[in-house]
């Protein structure tokens, strides 16, 4: 985690994937509803502005979140009027990266080396569509080590959101939640 001051208002927080693993947070779980992220968040907040000297108390928080190859920005910014309202946002890129692959085959190939090869990859699903399989990653990025391999298998580009819902809708979900990784232990345990 990289926590770096901007000017007197503004602190940018950056997150590799294994700090976004460690405090147990996404892009796609940034919700005040949930108390955990809630709580991590006030956590994440505190931590970088106690760290570079910036009082929030008494004044307006402006969080921003975005995602990157490598995990995550977070922008805090204090505002140092006394309006007291606090705003969220959370930016969902415009592109996302799918690995599609031809066939079954190239598809447990791959699985079988990244496994193999102990690649973590980011939160991911499964979709059969038009008799090929994609790897769609729910958030942008996905590391160097990670392409090299999906590559060997598959063609791996990036998709605009309206392509992903169409794959989405037309295609068949085959696992939802990290399913590179739900393949693997699979095979695992079949082996």
């Amino acid at each position: 985690m990289t926590i770096e001051q901007l000017d007197k208002s503004r602190v940018l927080i950056s997150l590799g994937l294994n700090d976004m693993d460690t405090y147990a947070i996404s892009i796609d779980k940034l919700n005040l509803k949930e108390t955990n992220t809630k709580e991590t968040l006030k956590s994440l907040l505190k931590l970088a502005l106690d760290r570079v000297g910036i009082s929030a108390e008494n004044k307006a928080v402006l969080v921003e979140a975005m995602p990157h190859k490598e995990g995550m920005l977070i922008l805090i910014t204090v505002d140092f009027s006394k309006n007291l309202r606090k705003t969220y946002r959370i930016k969902k890129p415009r592109m996302q990266p799918v690995c599609k692959f031809l066939g079954a085959e190239e598809l447990l190939s791959c699985v079988e080396l990244i496994k193999a090869e102990k690649i973590k990859l980011q939160s991911n699903s499964l979709w059969q569509y038009k008799n090929a399989f994609y790897v769609i990653f729910e958030f942008g990025g996905i590391s160097a080590k990670a392409k090299a391999v999906l590559s060997e298998y598959a063609l791996c580009y990036s998709l605009s959101l309206v392509r992903i819902a169409r794959i989405k809708e037309a295609g068949k979900e085959i696992s939802g939640s990290n399913a590179v990784e739900q393949i693997a232990r699979t095979m695992a345990d079949r082996a």
